[in-house]
C-alpha cells in the first residue's frame, strides 16, 4: 500500500474516532485534538527532521507566548505548568513540524514572500485586518443575542488572544495542512485536496462541541476563511485575523463567553 493511501486512510480513521467523542464527551475537547495534532507533528518530525535554527527559535517563542498568556488571568505556577502541557508543548511540536515541512516541501508560508519582500508583512497585515474586521462583525451579530455585553479594554482580555491566535491556528489547523502536503505530494487528487480543507476546518470546529448545525455554520463562516488565509496567503495573516476577532469578542463580551 502506498504511503499516500495509507496516510489518507489513517487520517480519516482517526477523524472518525475523534468525531465519536462528540457523542460521548459533554464539553469542549481541545485536549483530544492536541493529542492528535501532536501525533501528526511527531510523525512529520521523524520523517523530515527539525527545521532550521531560525524556525526552532520561532517555535519556542510561540510555545512560550501560548503558555504565558494565561498568567494574565491567573498568576501562579500551576496555571503555567498546566497550560504548557496542554497548549504550549503541542504548539512547540506542531510549530517544529509545520516549519520543517514548509522548508522541505513548500506549499505555504509563515509570512508570504512577495516580489518586494518588504511588502510581505504589510500586505498580510492588511488582508488579516480586513478579514478580521468583517468576521468580527459577523461574530458580534451571532453573539449579541446570547451574550450579555460586558465591554472593557483590559490587559487580560487582550493578552489572552495569543492562545487562539497561535495555538488554534498551528495545532488545530496548520499541522493538518502540513501533514497533507507531505503525504499527498505536489499533485494531490481532488479527494486529497478535499481532505486537506476538511481537516483544516471541521475537527477544530467540532472541538467546541456545539450542535451539528452550529458546527457547520461556524466551520463555513470562520474555519474556512482561516484555512484559506493559511493556504492562499500565509499562516501569519490567519493568526492576526483570528486574534483580532477574539480581541473584539473578549473586549465586548468578556473572556468567559
Amino acid at each position: 500500500m502506498k504511503k499516500t493511501t495509507l496516510g489518507l486512510i489513517i487520517l480519516w480513521l482517526v477523524f472518525l474516532l475523534f468525531a465519536a467523542a462528540y457523542f460521548f464527551i459533554e464539553q469542549q475537547f481541545f485536549q483530544l485534538l492536541s493529542v492528535w495534532a501532536s501525533g501528526l507533528a511527531i510523525f512529520l518530525l521523524i520523517k523530515n527532521k527539525f527545521p532550521s535554527v531560525k524556525y526552532i527559535i520561532i517555535s519556542v517563542s510561540f510555545s512560550l507566548a501560548v503558555s504565558l498568556c494565561y498568567l494574565a488571568i491567573s498568576f501562579n505556577l500551576g496555571t503555567f505548568i498546566f497550560q504548557f502541557l496542554t497548549t504550549g508543548l503541542p504548539t512547540f511540536l506542531c510549530s517544529l513540524a509545520i516549519f520543517s515541512v514548509m522548508e522541505k516541501c513548500g506549499g505555504f508560508f509563515l509570512i508570504h514572500k512577495n516580489a518586494d519582500g518588504r511588502l510581505g508583512i504589510a500586505i498580510s497585515l492588511l488582508i488579516a485586518i480586513l478579514t478580521g474586521a468583517v468576521l468580527s462583525f459577523i461574530n458580534y451579530l451571532l453573539m449579541k443575542s446570547n451574550g450579555q455585553i460586558d465591554f472593557a479594554i483590559t490587559l487580560q482580555r487582550l493578552v489572552i488572544v495569543l492562545s487562539p491566535a497561535i495555538y488554534e491556528e498551528l495545532v488545530c489547523r496548520a499541522i493538518f495542512m502540513a501533514f497533507c502536503i507531505y503525504i499527498f505530494g505536489p499533485a494531490p487528487t481532488k479527494f486529497q485536496i478535499f481532505t486537506m480543507w476538511f481537516m483544516m476546518t471541521f475537527p477544530h470546529t467540532l472541538s467546541h462541541h456545539q450542535n451539528l448545525f452550529a458546527t457547520l455554520i461556524l466551520c463555513v463562516l470562520f474555519g474556512l476563511p482561516f484555512a484559506l488565509l493559511q493556504k492562499k496567503r500565509d499562516i501569519f495573516s490567519a493568526m492576526v485575523s483570528h486574534g483580532l476577532i477574539d480581541a473584539v469578542r473578549f473586549v465586548i463580551f468578556g473572556i468567559g463567553i
